[in-house]
């Protein structure tokens, strides 16, 4: 299971729509809970390939290596990267297949219809199976302990 605040989840839309038609890239920093993956941080990144083509994506290294280094002085590490598919549904699509690695990561896929987001689901590569397994994604309730009863 993976967690996102709400927070998250409109940054995740805004940033997939904003990017359109094009691919939005990036990585999400938390941490390895006992029950879950709790998302502490969305942290876009440039896209390699938004030049060469719309319908692909490369976290730029140098970004990777930054987020890292911050989220290991903050105790954090990198748990997971974030894609959108410009026209495509939330799932893995056959380029997703292809550049399967690093199987402890989440992969957050944000599908798309017409610049807008139809959904966002996540999955952990299964190198073995050659695809991917559906994670459940969570996206946690408003913090409601200061409103009025």
């Amino acid at each position: 299971m993976i967690r996102l605040k709400p927070a998250q989840a409109v940054l995740l839309r805004r940033l997939a729509e904003a990017a359109h038609p094009k691919e939005c890239c990036g990585l999400l920093i938390g941490r390895r809970l006992e029950a879950a993956t709790q998302v502490d941080e969305i942290r876009p990144c440039r896209n390699l390939l938004d030049k060469e083509c719309q319908d692909r994506f490369e976290i730029d290294p140098t970004d990777r290596f930054a987020a890292m280094r911050q989220a290991r002085a903050m105790g954090r590490e990198i748990v997971g990267h974030y894609h959108a598919h410009p026209q495509g549904p939330a799932r893995p699509s056959e380029t997703d297949r292809g550049m399967m690695y690093e199987p402890e990561l989440i992969w957050l896929i944000i599908g798309m219809q017409k610049g807008q987001v139809e959904g966002i689901a996540a999955f952990r590569p299964n190198t073995e199976a050659g695809d991917f397994d559906a994670v459940l994604l969570v996206i946690e309730a408003p913090d409601d302990q200061n409103s009025p009863s």
